[in-house]
């Protein structure tokens, strides 16, 4: 096949912003490639479906970003937590409905680890399970990948980004090709099937743009609204701001309404302007109706008084966005109760202490002076703090921040025993496009690693041979380069 590619550099003048913007442009011929199975997103679920579907067929793994792992590449800090030995269904958002545990049965955990170990990579267990590649560096995963995918033959295409991807109509030539899909270049590509791995929204400074709802949108697809979560949360909490870089150990609460909807146990980090960690981060994800926030944030001094009355009470305001009111309660001595703790320090301040230096053998002193102005300078004040000090959630730290999506594509529009779409034929799902979230630790990896291997398994598979197999139970491959 002849294929003439010509390109030209101009430039483009926008103006209405009050100067003028210059935008380079890469203008090119139309060039048509053709595969059996292309994968948009060269991330974890959208390599491990390439190398997946290049056992059977002729792979392109197409990604915008110029270089491919570009989010795996920050994943713990660049260490890459990728799995996690507790992974099951609880761990994840739709616990009971049978859709995440059909898809980790299929490709568990273990697998995982013969996978990566088959492909070069030596892994390291460390506390609650978590897995990470032994030399601690992310890069390390990140190559071990690439170099399989490029050893199964697939061919990356990097730096163009898809702008659009539609169904080819039947009777018109297009033999067995049903999809085609145009990139930024004006390149284009058909193939027998699409595999839409572009993740989700979350960590937009790594390419994380969403474009893969706009895929599925077009071939019919709704979508559970995407949310950003793992991530901190901020608060209009005014004594937040001198607990600035405090960590303290305890059990965090979270409220809907008044009503408890979740608890977790761990180290809460005080931002200055909130809190985090992550037990906050796994908080986050059962925040619906809470929009995320812009980054800039404004308290006013004289609105103190009347902040740290409505916040200590228990009887937070609702937020003017007219959602739910979020609350967290952080419980800083889970061993005790309210009275034990009451007790302790009436004894103590019986003896002449004075309620700082009480708290101050209990908590962080920094911790412990807010407390203690905080309270009335009562026992039953200070154990009620010690016990249920309430953050009111303003919002999330936003997309920027974010680790993960919550929402995306509709689960029962997707069959969990191929990830195929239950509306068009040939177009598969995988990773964090779908409406499926997990916790911290490795279990939203292991989510990308098992979809991604479920949706190349018969993404990878050509037409001629699910044909054949639908009609004998065996069949050859068949290959167009």
């Amino acid at each position: 096949m002849n294929r003439s590619r010509q390109k030209r550099k101009g430039r483009k003048e926008h103006k209405g912003t009050g100067h003028t913007q210059k935008v380079a442009e890469d203008i090119c011929a139309e060039e048509i490639l053709r595969a059996d199975t292309l994968v948009l997103g060269a991330g974890a679920s959208g390599l491990t479906a390439g190398i997946t579907a290049a056992e059977r067929s002729s792979v392109i793994i197409a990604d915008g970003n110029d270089r491919a792992g570009r989010k795996l590449a920050v994943t713990g800090n660049g260490r890459c937590n990728f799995t996690n030995a507790y992974c099951g269904e609880e761990g994840y958002n739709g616990c009971g409905d049978g859709f995440v545990s059909s898809v980790l049965n299929a490709f568990s955990v273990e697998d995982t680890l013969e996978f990566f170990s088959e492909a070069g990579l030596m892994t390291r267990l460390e506390e609650g399970g978590r897995y990470y590649p032994y030399s601690g560096q992310a890069v390390s995963l990140i190559r071990v990948l690439t170099r399989e995918a490029q050893r199964r033959g697939c061919r990356m295409m990097l730096g163009d980004r898809a702008v659009s991807a539609e169904g080819k109509a039947a009777g018109r030539n297009t033999g067995s090709e049903r999809f085609s899909v145009l990139f930024e270049s004006g390149r284009r590509i058909v193939c027998r099937n699409l595999i839409i791995a572009c993740g989700g929204r979350a960590g937009l400074k790594t390419g994380s743009t969403g474009d893969g709802y706009g895929f599925a949108r077009a071939f019919g697809h709704t979508l559970v609204p995407p949310r950003p979560a793992l991530t901190a949360v901020e608060s209009d909490a005014v004594f937040l701001t001198g607990l600035k870089g405090v960590r303290a150990k305890g059990i965090v609460t979270l409220c809907r309404d008044g009503r408890k909807i979740a608890e977790e146990r761990g180290e809460i980090q005080f931002t200055g302007t909130g809190i985090s960690g992550i037990c906050v981060f796994d908080l986050t994800r059962c925040m619906e109706g809470l929009p995320p926030g812009s980054g800039k944030r404004r308290r006013d001094p004289e609105k103190k008084a009347e902040q740290e009355e409505t916040v200590y009470s228990g009887d937070s305001s609702c937020p003017s966005f007219g959602g739910p009111r979020y609350d967290i309660i952080c419980d800083f001595v889970p061993e005790k109760t309210e009275e034990e703790l009451r007790i302790l320090i009436s004894r103590r301040q019986k003896e002449g202490r004075k309620l700082k230096e009480i708290l101050e053998g209990i908590v962080n002193e920094h911790l412990a002076e807010t407390l203690s102005e905080l309270s009335s300078a009562t026992a039953v004040s200070a154990a009620s703090l010690l016990k249920n000090l309430r953050v009111p959630v303003a919002h999330t730290k936003g997309w920027n921040e974010a680790q993960v999506t919550c929402g995306g594509v509709r689960r029962e529009e997707i069959d969990p025993l191929t990830m195929q779409s239950r509306l068009t034929e040939g177009l598969y799902f995988c990773g964090e496009v779908a409406d499926v979230d997990g916790r911290c630790g490795g279990f939203n990896l292991q989510w990308a690693w098992s979809s991604g291997a479920v949706a190349g398994r018969l993404g990878g598979r050509t037409a001629e041979e699910r044909g054949s197999r639908a009609g004998s139970g065996s069949g050859n491959r068949s290959e167009d380069e």
